[in-house]
């Protein structure tokens, strides 16, 4: 009886490893970068949240705060989920909502993550998210603390 649950639990326990390997991209498998210029190099969730959603528009030294994200995908999708607590469809959404009523300008948006990170490179004051393998050493990474 033992060795059956041992088997049960150990072929569980590989499923869900092989799941996780094979799912879409995960909130870890995220980096968020920025142009070199940017005054931080580590931001909250909340802050992220907040430049994503438009509440926070200017750095805390004056510079504007240029938001880039990538138009869909399982990366785009694991950054709004974890990083926006949003899906896609409810973050476009939000944001012709604001174009509508003057709140703000949307994210710049890319379909590759390559062409993404250039622009973060050469754009005072960018900022923005890639997978992992995406990172270059021409950006800044930004660590994420807590809440």
């Amino acid at each position: 009886m033992r060795k059956k649950c041992l088997v049960g639990f150990l072929f569980l326990a590989i499923a869900g490893m092989v799941l996780s390997i094979s799912g879409p991209a995960l909130a870890g498998d995220l980096v968020i970068i920025a142009n070199r210029s940017v005054p931080v190099s580590e931001m909250s969730k909340t802050d992220i949240q907040n430049i994503y959603l438009g509440k926070k528009k200017v750095w805390d030294n004056g510079m504007k705060v240029v938001v880039t994200a990538l138009s869909d995908g399982d990366v785009a999708d694991a950054f709004l989920k974890d990083y926006v607590k949003k899906n896609s469809n409810t973050f476009n959404t939000y944001w012709k909502k604001q174009v509508f009523t003057g709140g703000g300008k949307p994210p710049e948006s890319f379909q590759k993550e390559k062409d993404l990170a250039e622009y973060v490179s050469t754009t005072k004051g960018a900022v923005g998210y890639v997978s992992s393998q995406s990172v270059s050493d021409n950006v800044k990474i930004i660590l994420v603390s807590g809440e």
